[in-house]
């Protein structure tokens, strides 16, 4: 009810059988509307065009070293980077095909944490103005949020719920 259907139509979680020398892989498939999530893929891709240079959250270090300071920075960045186009690989011309991604336990991490710098860029670009409590209620209307900012506010909300799919599933933590 957010003046965009974001809802994914089914999530179910699969289990891959593997020969007994390897362990299973837990898998998630959630299906979207294309035709909602499309829009919201604009807006993700602009916060990550966003993140190509720049950490989501600035870097702050205890040493006053700044070839050490660059260094780390720039390994933080190219992380960041991947986490983020891993995530934008779910959203590539098979998505628009069907409308459906797969999560495994083996991404898991990263795009929770390419969703976690996704987020933080949108929060920081578009909605500063819009108070904590509406950013985490999931039941927002509409109404509630500018027309200016509804899109930004949905793409934001779109990869909070994508973190709890991946968190309520595959619970990275617990490999």
């Amino acid at each position: 009810s957010r003046g965009v259907c974001l809802n994914p139509v089914t999530s179910r979680r699969r289990l891959h059988r593997r020969p007994a020398s390897q362990r299973q892989m837990k898998r998630v498939e959630i299906k979207l509307n294309i035709s909602a999530v499309a829009p919201l893929l604009d807006i993700i891709k602009q916060a990550a065009d966003d993140l190509r240079q720049n950490l989501a959250i600035r870097a702050t270090f205890p040493e006053d070293d700044s070839e050490f300071n660059e260094t780390w920075t720039q390994e933080l960045l190219a992380g960041q980077n991947s986490d983020v186009r891993e995530l934008l690989g779910l959203f590539g011309s098979d998505f628009f095909m069907d409308g459906t991604i797969a999560i495994d336990s083996h991404n898991s991490d990263s795009l929770l944490r390419g969703c976690s710098a996704l987020r933080i860029q949108i929060l920081t670009r578009w909605l500063q103005g819009i108070p904590a409590d509406l950013l985490e209620d999931e039941d927002v209307p509409a109404e509630s949020i500018a027309d200016g900012v509804r899109l930004p506010f949905a793409s934001y909300t779109f990869l909070d719920q994508v973190q709890k799919i991946i968190l309520e599933h595959l619970d990275p933590g617990a490999e």
